[in-house]
């Protein structure tokens, strides 16, 4: 598996492109076809993933969605609604208002081999945490779950601490030799958080 990060989209949220070999899928949105230039623009995207509902993380669904037709877009039923209200997908508190056209669906239905779609809300009702293996290799997305080094704020609409305490001990888990790839910041692995997270010690 092949990954690609974009960290340039609003908020410094990052992009990813990840080449399975047989799907080109792009996680979190954020940032433009346009804007992302012809020469790293995939040959063609099979699967669009959301993995939490905040603008930060699909500012640019649409025009991945228009880019690439054939595609599939899907995010959590929980964070369903923050496409179509800025209070809930946060836009309203940073910038002017922004709603989406498309019309995703169900991330646990989702026809990806090897993946596993986790459930980890605290930082959104519905955030999801997108875990991919093959080959013995283990990757996790974790949106705005886990960072190195911290975790995702809780004090956003439909955030909770107490879930969001429960969803990290679900990825302390997880194969400690699995990378993780935030929704900031740099990657690291479970088994670096599991020595220096103090979120994952509480």
């Amino acid at each position: 598996m092949d990954v690609s990060v974009f960290p340039i989209g609003p908020l410094a949220s990052n992009m990813y492109i990840l080449d399975t070999g047989s799907n080109i899928i792009i996680i979190d949105p954020s940032v433009s076809p346009e804007k992302l230039g012809h020469s790293r623009l995939p040959a063609k995207v099979s699967h669009i993933l959301i993995t939490h509902g905040h603008f930060d993380h699909m500012n640019a669904v649409d025009e991945w969605k228009g880019s690439f037709p054939g595609s599939k877009v899907y995010i959590s039923p929980e964070d369903l609604p923050a496409m179509k209200d800025s209070v809930v997908n946060g836009s309203r508190i940073f910038l002017d208002p922004l709603v989406y056209d498309c019309e995703p669906e169900d991330i646990f239905k989702t026809d990806i081999p090897n993946l596993t779609v986790i459930r980890t809300p605290g930082h959104t009702a519905g955030g999801v945490c997108l875990l991919f293996e093959e080959g013995g290799q283990k990757i996790v997305f974790t949106g705005d779950t886990l960072f190195a080094g911290s975790c995702g704020r809780t004090d956003l609409y439909g955030g909770d601490e107490s879930l969001m305490l429960s969803s990290l001990s679900t990825l302390k888990e997880l194969d400690p030799d699995t990378v993780v790839y935030p929704g900031h910041g740099p990657s690291t692995t479970i088994a670096e958080e599991l020595i220096s997270n103090p979120f994952f010690n509480l």
